[in-house]
């Protein structure tokens, strides 16, 4: 007996720790349950709170025209738009100072139409939630009436306006500095664009903008071309190529330099950047070299020999520049920007260049119509002194001048007209022309020359000579050298 009650204790034990264990389970686990079941019923009733309230309410993370409506009712945030114009002010910043224009001013008045409205209505109090934070913004554009003549004076009255005060934008220009073409920069002035600026104020005041930067909005006059832009600085180097050239022309004696000096005024740069020379105004120059060193026709010292000092001129002998090619090789040397000495391009030439007047040098032909006398001088040596006879006096008169002999030819046959009508040949062994069909010849048919021969029984122009003078003249002379006549 006493064993079996021994067995049945600790079975009853175990059955009561059980229990125990279980009690205490049920008990623990109570109050989280409640406060689940409490957390649950205040999110529901916080969300079933938001939907009823948003029901009439806009959205807390609405914004329309940069303004707030979070919270607010249909009605109270159409009367945000439409009856508070202060917070409608736009605030103008300028370059140097900030303008306001007051709707006040300009007697503005704001209807909201059902834009508000539709954007009421096209929310959802259920989403409330998704709302709660952040931030959405809208622009509608308001329908907005004003005196625009109130605000054409409004804007005619701001500071920015004031002659005083308006600086217009000028281009970046080129100028000719003292070595060399350079940029003037631009200027880019505080003009405003009056008609853009009253449209930004119109379009800020539907759009609820309160604040207009008349930089950032482009609402200032801007020059059209910048120091910086590709055009210019393109220009620039065109400019100062033409301004690098250097010619300097050799006349012997003297020079004549083509440089920075005169190029600069020279150089056409357009409004469009567009760099020419003035091909006028190098035309120009070149008549300008031509009035300073031709000597063909001109008046010239020369000491006769009898030692009498004259001005001979006239003549087809001398230096002249050939206007078209002098040209044309200088705008090329230009183009080029080059660093040349040169002579100039010449039409006719002499065979020295001793001084302006002095082109004749020490080896000419003198031929005296009042004598009737020649003379040969070769390195300043007179080899020939020989009489002649001229063209008959007032019929066929020997032009005086300084002529360039054209060429020589032997044997040769004149041609011609005489004074009734009549033609002539005559054979001759030596044929000098220098003027024309005038010339120096052998007179065979003549036995004799000077005197007064030539004032009734002269040549037809021509130079009649003895014929061993003619001889010698034709074997020293060759084409360009000089005959002086007088």
């Amino acid at each position: 007996m006493k064993k079996e009650t021994q067995n049945k204790k600790p079975q009853e034990g175990r059955r009561t720790q059980a229990r125990n264990k279980v009690a205490k389970k049920n008990t623990s686990s109570l109050p989280v349950k409640w406060i689940v079941c409490a957390v649950f019923v205040v999110v529901v009733l916080a969300y079933g709170f938001g939907v009823y309230h948003y029901k009439d309410h806009f959205y807390r993370d609405t914004y329309v025209n940069g303004i707030s409506l979070g919270g607010m009712t249909l009605d109270e945030a159409e009367r945000a738009f439409t009856d508070d114009l202060e917070s409608h002010k736009i605030a103008l910043e300028e370059k140097e100072r900030t303008e306001i224009i007051d709707p006040a001013d300009i007697d503005t008045v704001i209807s909201v139409g059902t834009q508000i409205a539709d954007l009421f209505h096209a929310q959802s109090p259920w989403s409330w939630v998704a709302h709660f934070f952040g931030q959405d913004e809208q622009t509608i554009t308001l329908d907005v009436s004003f005196d625009e003549e109130k605000l054409a004076d409004v804007v005619d009255g701001l500071e920015c306006f004031n002659p005083d005060n308006v600086v217009a934008p000028e281009d970046a220009y080129i100028k000719a500095g003292e070595t060399q073409f350079e940029i003037v920069p631009e200027v880019l002035g505080n003009t405003v664009k009056k008609k853009s600026l009253l449209e930004a104020i119109e379009n800020g005041l539907a759009t609820g903008v309160t604040v207009i930067n008349l930089e950032e909005s482009d609402l200032y006059k801007l020059p059209k071309y910048y120091e910086k832009d590709e055009a210019v600085q393109n220009a620039l180097a065109a400019a100062n190529k033409y301004a690098s050239s250097n010619i300097t022309y050799d006349f012997s004696y003297t020079t004549e330099t083509v440089d920075y000096n005169l190029i600069k005024d020279w150089v056409d740069i357009s409004k469009d950047f567009e760099v020419t020379l003035d091909d006028s105004k190098v035309g120009d120059y070149v008549e300008e070299l031509g009035s300073k060193y031709n000597t063909m026709g001109a008046s010239r010292d020369f000491t006769t020999s009898y030692g009498e000092k004259i001005n001979a001129y006239g003549g087809n002998y001398g230096w002249k520049i050939y206007f078209d090619k002098e040209k044309e090789k200088l705008l090329k040397n230009l183009e080029n920007g080059k660093t040349v000495t040169r002579e100039p391009e010449y039409s006719y030439t002499a065979v020295c260049r001793n001084s302006a007047r002095d082109d004749i040098g020490d080896s000419y032909v003198e031929i005296s119509i009042s004598n009737q006398e020649v003379w040969l001088y070769v390195d300043g040596e007179c080899i020939l002194n020989t009489s002649c006879v001229t063209g008959t006096s007032g019929v066929y008169d020997t032009d005086t001048g300084v002529y360039a002999l054209t060429y020589k030819e032997s044997p040769s046959v004149l041609t011609g007209s005489n004074a009734n009508g009549s033609g002539y040949s005559s054979e001759v062994t030596y044929w000098m022309p220098f003027n024309g069909n005038q010339g120096m010849h052998d007179a065979t048919w003549r036995s004799s020359f000077g005197g007064s021969i030539y004032r009734g029984s002269g040549s037809h122009g021509c130079v009649n000579l003895p014929y061993s003078a003619a001889a010698t003249i034709y074997k020293h002379v060759e084409k360009g050298f000089p005959i002086v006549i007088y």
